[in-house]
């Protein structure tokens, strides 16, 4: 086994709850959001978000042909680039379609399923977030040339964390695209920030 990356993540104290509802007054899906955001960050991010949620019922294989959902996202999680917002949304709701429909999902089916939500956002995610959200406390990811690997962390003594936000939206998927065309273009350099 290869391992090409390690970090470890921390899921952070507030979060994002979802509601699910069935209608038959339309057909598909309609998300209320009412998260605290940075400005313009749902703006940006709604089709990314919108993408995200389709993702997560087709893999929960939810009908959204034959009856409407409507889904409101709360929480107390600001919604703010590199925070982990998007995951958080995508993990209440896999666990918010888990309870209304009596899908009993264990946490490792939570993970899978805010997982591919996550490639609304993210194109091909790292499953970094989605796990930190769906578990919690601290983890050391080991990205491999296989499936990543995560492992429970517990440290001795507490450890504070400081986030900055600048405000900025950001789409992950543009600045990893953007990276990758600069290693493409420049392999040097690329390995020189990695020494």
């Amino acid at each position: 086994m290869c391992i090409r990356d390690r970090a470890l993540i921390t899921a952070v104290v507030a979060s994002t709850t979802a509601e699910v509802h069935v209608t038959q007054t339309f057909k598909g899906f309609k998300v209320v959001d009412d998260r605290p955001a940075v400005a313009n960050y749902k703006t940006q991010k709604a089709d990314e978000a919108a993408q995200s949620v389709k993702l997560v019922l087709d893999h929960l294989k939810i009908d959204v042909v034959s009856q409407g959902l409507i889904i409101h996202f709360g929480g107390d999680l600001c919604c703010v680039s590199g925070i982990g917002a998007s995951a958080a949304c995508c993990v209440a709701l896999a666990r918010a379609l888990s309870e209304h429909f009596g899908l009993g999902l264990s946490e490792e089916q939570v993970n899978a399923a805010a997982y591919e939500g996550e490639k609304g956002y993210h194109g091909t995610p790292s499953g970094v977030d989605n796990t930190a959200s769906t578990y919690g406390g601290l983890l050391k990811f080991t990205r491999t040339d296989r499936d990543p690997i995560f492992v429970n962390q517990t440290l001795d003594h507490k450890c504070g964390i400081v986030f900055a936000s600048t405000g900025i939206t950001a789409s992950t998927t543009q600045v990893v695209g953007d990276v990758a065309a600069r290693k493409q273009q420049d392999p040097a350099w690329f390995d020189g920030l990695l020494r």
